[in-house]
C-alpha cells in the first residue's frame, strides 16, 4: 500500500498473500467481493475510461477495474511497497493485461499529470498511509473535472455493542497493517470533493466513501 509507515511490513504481506486474503476475509466478514463490487460500481466507469488505483497492493482490484473500463481503457496501480509492486506486476503479466500498469510511488506524490484520469480508487489502503489526507488531495488533482473517487476502507466500529471491542481490536490491526483508526478519511473526501457520500456496513466499520471532483469556477 502506497506510502506506508513500514513498507517492509507490506513486503512481508506481498510474500504471504494467502495470509492477507485471510485477514481481509476476517475484516469483511466474508463479504469482500460484495464490498469491492459496490465500491467499483460507485466509480460509474465507462468503456475507455482511465482509472488510478492508490495503494493497489497485489492487484486484487485490477480484474474488476479492467472489466469496467474494457480493452480501450487503462488501469494504473500505484504502491510504495516494492514487494507489492512486484506481486501486482506478476499478476498483470500472468493475466496478459496490456492496459494495466503498475508503478512504485508515494500516493501523496504519485507523479501523475493533473487531470489525467477519469476515476481514482483506493481499497483498504488509505488508512495505512502516513498522510491519507494528502493522498486524497493528490487523487483529486489526478482527476478530470467531474472525475470520481471511491474509497473502500475500514474504521473502528461506530455503534454498540461491537464498539465495545475497539480498545482490543484497534491495536491488533494497527500492528498488523499500520492501520490508523484515528484518521477521518470520509472527512478528507468531503473536504476535497463535491457530492460526497458514505455508505457504511458492519456497525460502521466498513465504508465506501465517494466524491466528484469540482469543475473549475468561471
Amino acid at each position: 500500500m502506497a506510502g506506508v509507515t513500514r513498507p517492509e511490513l507490506y513486503d512481508w504481506w506481498s510474500r504471504n498473500t494467502w495470509a492477507l486474503r485471510g485477514l481481509y476475509g476476517l475484516v469483511f466478514l466474508g463479504r469482500g467481493r460484495t464490498f469491492r463490487r459496490r465500491s467499483v460500481a460507485a466509480l460509474d466507469l465507462k468503456p475507455g475510461d482511465s482509472v488510478l488505483e492508490l495503494g493497489c497492493g497485489p492487484g486484487n482490484s485490477f480484474e474488476r477495474l479492467r472489466s469496467a473500463v474494457g480493452p480501450d481503457g487503462c488501469v494504473v496501480g500505484v504502491d510504495y511497497s516494492r514487494g507489492m509492486v512486484r506481486r501486482a506486476a506478476e499478476r498483470v503479466t500472468e493475466a496478459g493485461w496490456d492496459n494495466v500498469h503498475v508503478i512504485r510511488a508515494d500516493a501523496t506524490q504519485p507523479g501523475i499529470a493533473e487531470g489525467a484520469f477519469d476515476a481514482a480508487y483506493a481499497a483498504m489502503s488509505l488508512s495505512a498511509m502516513p498522510d491519507p489526507t494528502a493522498a486524497v488531495t493528490a487523487a483529486a488533482a489526478s482527476l478530470r473535472p467531474d472525475g470520481r473517487l471511491a474509497v473502500l476502507d475500514a474504521r473502528p466500529f461506530q455503534r454498540a455493542p461491537l464498539s465495545l471491542v475497539n480498545p482490543v481490536t484497534n491495536p491488533v490491526f494497527e500492528y498488523l497493517t499500520d492501520w490508523r483508526p484515528e484518521i477521518d478519511i470520509p472527512g478528507a473526501v468531503d473536504a476535497a470533493f463535491e457530492a460526497s457520500s458514505v455508505d457504511s456496513y458492519h456497525f460502521g466499520s466498513i465504508y465506501v466513501a465517494t466524491g466528484v471532483r469540482p469543475r473549475p469556477v468561471g
